[in-house]
């Protein structure tokens, strides 16, 4: 018996549960949507190298900085002329400045960027006519931003390119010191940090020698900051706020379309059409009476009573008004009763 028992369980077993792999994804922290470069913070941080972050820059910013590697997106400084004559004497005492350009709009705006830049000798590079960009990825190949290409001045001590033999990155010596100028750093970001090519790059950007030589060094970055998508964002960002907004109208529209027929609008000295305000009143009186709301809106009656009786002072009814100004509101029992009565007044008044 036990073992037909064991059998059919076996048998069961064998049919109906399976052991596969199954694949779980788990969304990037909190931290990481916030900073694409956090993976990069915290590899140079585990080599002893610390990471400071700064947004937007200042002139100011850049003269306390202790570190020997200054990392800055252009379009998070005033570029002027003090910036950049600290900068060269900067370069020139040791320091490694990395410019990142964030936009092809830097040339030909006559600023002091554009002509920092031109006076290094780099400058955009065109693109070769019926040139077809390959995007397919290379790991031996850095990952650079497409939004930057260079020509290839002689005075650079090093170029760098892409797949597709697009000059990418720069480098430039001054004194005792160096000046890398490049596009979108993609190769610097979370997803693409896993490449050896990336790696290595950002190795001789923000660090040399072995760990030994790096400890104590330091890095300051000014870049932006990427702000964290909640539901909301993540709701709208498909294609949803058009279609809110439609649906409110929709729903407004309906409402009036509910409400209107059943109250009317109220007839006043402006308006031609619409329900006498005792109609109303009743329709109302009617409608609160079915939610049991009726101490709530009863006021009101009384409150227009009140308004017409100083305005006819001798119209009928008068009494019964001011016995019913008198007593509480009245139970649903009694307040078709009570209704006809205010009916009656109002149209006397």
């Amino acid at each position: 018996m036990s073992l037909a028992v064991l059998g059919i369980a076996a048998i069961i077993f064998f049919n109906f549960f399976e052991i596969a792999e199954v694949d779980q994804y788990f969304p990037p922290s909190r931290e990481a949507q916030a900073n694409d470069f956090l993976a990069l913070d915290r590899w140079l941080s585990a080599q002893g190298i610390s990471v400071r972050e700064m947004n937007p820059g200042t002139i100011d910013a850049f003269k306390s900085a202790d570190e020997k590697t200054i990392f800055v997106q252009s379009n998070l400084v005033s570029w002027n002329n003090d910036i950049f004559t600290w900068m060269d004497q900067w370069i020139e005492s040791g320091g490694h400045f990395i410019l990142s350009i964030d936009s092809y709009r830097i040339w030909d705006s006559n600023t002091p960027l554009e002509e920092y830049i031109l006076g290094l000798g780099l400058g955009p590079a065109e693109m070769i006519p019926d040139t077809v960009y390959n995007y397919q990825y290379n790991d031996l190949f850095p990952s650079f931003g497409t939004n930057m290409q260079f020509n290839e001045p002689e005075e650079a001590v090093l170029i760098l390119k892409d797949v597709n033999g697009f000059a990418r990155l720069a480098q430039f010596e001054k004194g005792g010191g160096k000046i890398t100028v490049t596009g979108r750093p993609r190769f610097m970001n979370n997803y693409n940090l896993e490449s050896e090519a990336n790696a290595r790059l950002c190795w001789h950007l923000f660090a040399s020698g072995t760990a030994a030589d790096t400890a104590g060094q330091g890095v300051f970055f000014i870049r932006g900051e990427r702000q964290v998508e909640g539901i909301v964002g993540m709701f709208f960002s498909r294609g949803n706020l058009l279609i809110i907004i439609i649906s409110c109208i929709v729903l407004t529209a309906a409402g009036f379309w509910a409400v209107i027929p059943l109250f009317g609008t109220v007839k006043s000295e402006d308006l031609i059409k619409g329900k006498p305000l005792t109609q109303r009143f009743l329709a109302e009186a009617n409608f609160y009476r079915r939610f049991n709301s009726l101490d709530v809106y009863y006021p009101v009656y009384l409150r227009e009573i009140k308004r017409r009786i100083s305005k006819n002072p001798d119209g009928k009814d008068i009494s019964k008004a001011e016995n019913i100004q008198k007593n509480k509101a009245p139970n649903k029992n009694e307040f078709l009763k009570s209704i006809i009565i205010l009916k009656t007044i109002l149209e006397s008044l």
